[in-house]
Parts: C-alpha cells; structure tokens; sequence
C-alpha cells in the first residue's frame, strides 16, 4: 500500500469510525455555510427587487439649474426675490453622467408657455421616448405622439376643449405652431394641467436649442445609495443642483440594509458558535486518539504527516459541508424571500463558493488548536495514557 493510500485509508476509517462526531461537525458546518449563502442570495436578490419596483415610481433624481435670484427693495422695505428662468445644457448633463459613472435612464425636459387663442397654456418638451420610459403610471387615452403631435393633460383638455385628433394653431416665440393631438394624458399630478411637445420642436419655438429646465435621472439602487450617486453626479454640474426625487428609493434601501444587517448578525453570531463547536468536537477527538498518535508516532510516522491527517479531515468535512450548505442555503433564502418579501430568490450559483470557502474557513480555522496540541504530542506520554 502506498504512503497516499495509507493516508486517505487512515482519514475515511477515522471519519467513519467516529460517525457521530462527523455528523455533528457536517451539521454544525452545513448549517453555518447555509446562512452565509441565504444572506447573499437574500441580498441580492431583494437589490434586484428593489431596483425593479423603484421603476414603477418613475425617476429618483432630478437636476435642476440654480435659478438666478434678486432681492427685490430699497433700504429696510423688502418685498422678496424674483427668480430669472436658469437652463441646464444638454451636453453638459450628458458629458457629467459619463465622467462620473452613474448608470440609469434619464429624460430631458423644457418647460415654457404657449398661447392657443389669446390664452396662455403651460406645455413642457419631452422626448416622448425617454418619458414613456420614465413614467409608466401614465395612462394614455388614445396614442403617443409622433411627428407634429402633442399630448393634452387629462385637466387641460375640458378646460380648453382640446381633444385627440384636434388640430391647433399654437402662437408664441418664433410663429405659429401647428399641431395635432395624438392623446390624452392622465397621471393624477401636475402633469394633467400640460400640453407636452416634442422637445426639439418647443426648444426651437423658445430659440432655446440644446437647452432644458430639467434633467429626470433614475439610477440602480443597486449600484450604490441615492445620496452618493446624487453626490457623485454633482462634483461634474456646475450651476446645477441634483437632488432625490422621492422617498421610496431611500426608505427601500433603508429597510433592506436593516433586513442585511440583522441576518448579518445572525450568520455571525452562527459562524462563532461553529467555529467554537469545531474547535472543541476537534479537540474531544484528538484527546480520546491520543494514544492512536502516539503508536503512529513510535511507527515511524512524523509530525507532518499527522498534520496531513487532520487537516485532510478537516477538508472533508468542509466541502461536504460546502456542498450541503449551499443547497440548503437556496432553500432558506427560496423561503425567506416567498414569507418575507413576496419575492422570488433562485438559485445563484456565484454563492457556491461563498458556501464552500466559509465551510473550509471553519473547519480549518476550528482545527488549528487541536493540530497544535498534536504537533507537540510526546509519543511517550501518550502511549502511557498521560
């Protein structure tokens, strides 16, 4: 028989011989990996969550010029500010989200005033792309715009008698605008009182080409806070102000760092206790094999090689430990993520070394000790039972 074969013979008659302190060492362990893994698929999967709900709110940053104010009085009257209409360069807004590396959808808009018949009816460009993408919640009575065609909000078009498939003749700025309305709009907010254009054609109307009133941005959550994106934005848009949109992203991420945080502890506090309950199962076994190493010892056998003994024991169990954690592991965050979170957490199989390398971790860190106290084991003693 040669010396590998001896080892590995050694190591599976000691594994077997000893079948209830390896089932309990595989359990501990097993356990341990498997709500490492839940945490990780958990976590990731609820970013994914998140990020897929937020879209349903629409944008979650906003970039806004800094309007000009003037204070308005003379000595100790004053009777407040009046703001100048501040506009945002395209260019420049497109140029700072590549240099600062914040990823999401973005919509330009340009607000200004149109008049129909001698009254004046507010109307914003968009990129009527951009805005269906952005705002899903908006329910279209009729057909998104194309060339030549407007969308009426759901208040403006009773109050002005505008209705799809109207023809208007809007005044203002360089001329007279003809239109025709494709739909109407319907958001239940401030959108309902506009008259959307096409953004290019509002931005020639008002002679303000590549310019807009506001830049709509939403961004992943899951790359990062809104907080630090809007931060990090900021640092390349001088003369503007980037600010969160809503709540609902931020409360999202708060509730799901509180949700990480508290299996973060768990799974510690878990890990602890397993590496302790490894450390002294090892221990138990090498005092009751005391004797055993000792005859190997007087055989002939060095330190090393019980070393490799112990520590190929240790590897055993950590990668069938590895493997049952991580099976478990899915099962858990699969539960988790249905009870919880009304949310569908697959399988992902990045995790499976996150699994095996937090079993290994354990069971070899839990075996330092006792491979220590077999390094130092006098043959003599142990043969004589001291």
């Amino acid at each position: 028989m040669t010396r590998r074969r001896w080892l590995a013979h050694i190591v599976f008659r000691a594994l077997t011989h000893r079948r209830g302190r390896t089932l309990l060492l595989l359990a501990v362990l097993t356990l341990a990996s498997s709500l490492a893994t839940a945490l990780g698929i958990v976590s990731a999967s609820m970013r994914a969550r998140v990020a897929e709900e937020t879209r349903k709110y629409g944008a979650n940053l906003v970039i806004m010029p800094e309007s000009e104010r003037v204070e308005v009085g003379s000595g100790g009257l004053r009777f407040g500010a009046i703001g100048e209409p501040a506009y945002l360069n395209q260019d420049q807004v497109l140029a700072a989200l590549a240099q600062s590396g914040v990823k999401g959808d973005y919509s330009f808009h340009l607000k200004g005033t149109l008049t129909l018949k001698g009254v004046e009816i507010p109307c914003e460009g968009v990129d009527f792309a951009q805005a269906r993408r952005l705002s899903p919640w908006w329910q279209i009575a009729g057909n998104w715009p194309r060339q030549g065609e407007v969308l009426g909000g759901s208040d403006l078009t009773p109050r002005y008698h505008i209705h799809t498939g109207d023809l208007f003749d809007f005044a203002g700025g360089k001329g007279t605008l003809r239109v025709q309305v494709a739909g109407v709009v319907t958001t239940g907010g401030e959108e309902d009182g506009t008259l959307f254009l096409d953004l290019k054609e509002l931005q020639h109307q008002m002679g303000r080409p590549g310019q807009v009133s506001q830049v709509r941005l939403l961004v992943d959550p899951g790359k990062g806070s809104l907080k630090a994106q809007a931060a990090l934005l900021q640092r390349f848009l001088s003369g503007a102000a980037v600010k969160e949109l809503r709540q609902v992203g931020r409360t999202s991420e708060e509730l799901l760092g509180k949700v990480q945080l508290l299996m973060l502890l768990v799974t510690a506090v878990v890990l602890v206790t397993a590496g302790s309950s490894v450390a002294g199962t090892m221990g138990t076994t090498v005092l009751e094999r005391g004797k055993e190493i000792g005859l190997m010892k007087a055989m002939g056998g060095s330190r090393w090689d019980l070393l490799k003994i112990f520590s190929a024991e240790a590897l055993l169990l950590g990668l069938g430990a590895g493997v049952g954690g991580f099976l478990l592991g899915s099962l858990i965050a699969q539960f988790v993520a249905r009870s919880v979170f009304a949310a569908d957490a697959a399988p992902r199989p990045e995790f499976f070394p996150v699994a095996l390398g937090v079993s290994l971790l354990l069971a070899l860190a839990g075996s330092v000790g006792p491979l220590l106290s077999v390094f130092r084991l006098d043959p003599v003693e142990s043969l004589r039972g001291e």
